[in-house]
């Protein structure tokens, strides 16, 4: 019998685009990045919290899912750190946009209380070469011109392609036990 995989749904929360990624393994199964229409950050619109948590709703496995391999998806979140508010001695930084991923972070923590949501470490996640990502990640417009596979992607699909690396950093995390 084969090794099962892991089913785990990524998330790259942020106050103005979440992106969203369901793997098998390592293989996309959906994708897809929720806009906050909304002209500020702050306060946080309650229609792009709303929003994100219907998408994740809508994406997050039910554990009778035929396409599931274990009895229950993983759901991992980028976490948020302390953020150094100063920038090489300048003025301080505008906190705007970390609150408002904060509140976003939160929402999903809070999404099912019987998930136990792997919290990632932020790491540069979603800005890997584009020829490192699957193909379903890396648009049309960003496969244009030599080399694009050695290239970083800033398209779009970058907020995909970073909830692709959270989901696979949760599934290891959540391998090796060290769910927070």
């Amino acid at each position: 019998m084969p090794n099962p995989t892991l089913t785990v749904l990524g998330v790259d929360p942020g106050g103005r685009s979440t992106g969203l990624c369901l793997i098998d393994g390592r293989d996309v199964i959906a994708h897809r990045t929720v806009e906050n229409a909304a002209e500020k950050m702050l306060p946080i619109a309650q229609p792009y919290i709303a929003d994100v948590l219907n998408a994740i709703a809508e994406m997050y496995p039910s554990p009778n899912d035929s396409q599931m391999h274990y009895s229950l998806p993983v759901l991992a979140v980028e976490d948020v750190v302390r953020p150094s508010w100063h920038m090489k001695g300048r003025a301080a930084v505008d906190p705007s946009a970390l609150l408002a991923t904060a509140a976003v972070l939160g929402a999903v923590l809070a999404f099912d209380p019987h998930a136990h949501p792997v919290q990632v470490r932020p790491s540069r996640n979603g800005s890997r070469p584009l020829g490192e990502y699957p193909a379903t990640l890396v648009s049309a417009a960003e496969r244009r011109g030599d080399g694009w596979q050695h290239r970083i992607g800033s398209g779009q699909l970058r907020h995909a392609r970073s909830a692709y690396d959270v989901a696979l950093a949760g599934a290891a995390q959540h391998l090796n036990g060290a769910i927070k």
